[in-house]
């Protein structure tokens, strides 16, 4: 009894803790479904009168909202493939290669994880601006996979460290090259780490505001972050519109981490048994 009061109690404490976050996004879900007629919801955000998909509609109607998600996926999907592809390579010599200053080089690139991105939007901007890349998706693009890269080595680092140095070994007797034990043994069951490092590059890249404000200009194309801004004064005394838009831009993040989490099972399953 006293392990199953305990487990129990553990239950509604993470119950309890879960509820609280995701107040905030009820709130947002009940505010963008909230009647054209109603003003200002009740009890902080939790109550209204009705449910109305109009502001979706006003929202589609009234902003080019798909030339928007255009511009997000065009810059967000590239720099995830970018990133995957860079760093896993990047990780594998990392981890099974011996080179010199090895372990230096891979130091130094987590140290870059402690520099935030608003001390390196004015270079960022300098770099773009030399370059010809202002309201550009390179100029979005190159910076998302240049900042992604070091946490993904890290994670494709740790996952590579643990692989069984007797599969390489067999590999390398069989006349596999480097390349080859990366490509068509080692990538193969990393499939955990992949949707670890997709979800968190598509969050990351989707999210992104204020490289995207500096870079991007004209309105046709800014990515979905900067159209709250973009039409904030024309929904401002609307916030069933712009709670509509902020909804439009969290889905395709939870769609991705949904369809890539049972990626990460999987990838751990074919790891446990290969290895």
């Amino acid at each position: 009894m006293g392990a199953r009061t305990a487990k129990a109690l553990g239950f509604i404490f993470v119950s309890l803790l879960a509820l609280l976050w995701l107040v905030p996004i009820i709130m947002m879900l009940v505010v963008s479904l909230m009647p054209p007629d109603q003003r200002a919801p009740r009890f902080g955000g939790l109550l209204i009168s009705g449910v109305s998909v109009q502001n979706y509609v006003t929202v589609f109607l009234d902003a080019p909202i798909l030339q928007h998600f255009i511009n997000s996926f065009a810059i967000t999907i590239p720099s995830v493939v970018l990133v995957v592809l860079i760093s896993s390579l990047a990780a594998f010599a990392l981890a099974r290669l011996t080179f010199f200053a090895r372990d230096l080089w891979f130091y130094l690139l987590i140290t870059t994880l402690m520099l935030p991105i608003p001390t390196l939007v004015v270079p960022i901007f300098q770099i773009n601006k030399a370059l010809g890349l202002l309201d550009s998706y390179l100029g979005l693009i190159l910076p998302y996979t240049a900042l992604g890269v070091p946490f993904a080595i890290v994670i494709f680092r740790s996952f590579f460290a643990g692989f069984l140095r007797e599969l390489e070994e067999a590999a390398i007797l069989d006349g596999c090259t480097p390349f080859g034990i990366y490509w068509r043994i080692m990538m193969p069951v990393s499939w955990s780490a992949v949707a670890v490092v997709i979800i968190w590059q598509f969050m990351t890249s989707w999210n992104e505001f204020i490289l995207a404000l500096v870079t991007m200009n004209s309105v046709e194309t800014k990515p979905l972050t900067l159209v709250p801004l973009v039409y904030s004064g024309q929904f401002m005394m609307r916030p069933g519109p712009m709670f509509a838009i902020l909804t439009l831009i969290t889905l395709p993040v939870i769609v991705v981490y949904y369809l890539m989490q049972r990626f990460m099972v999987s990838g751990l399953t074919a790891g446990a048994v290969r290895g």
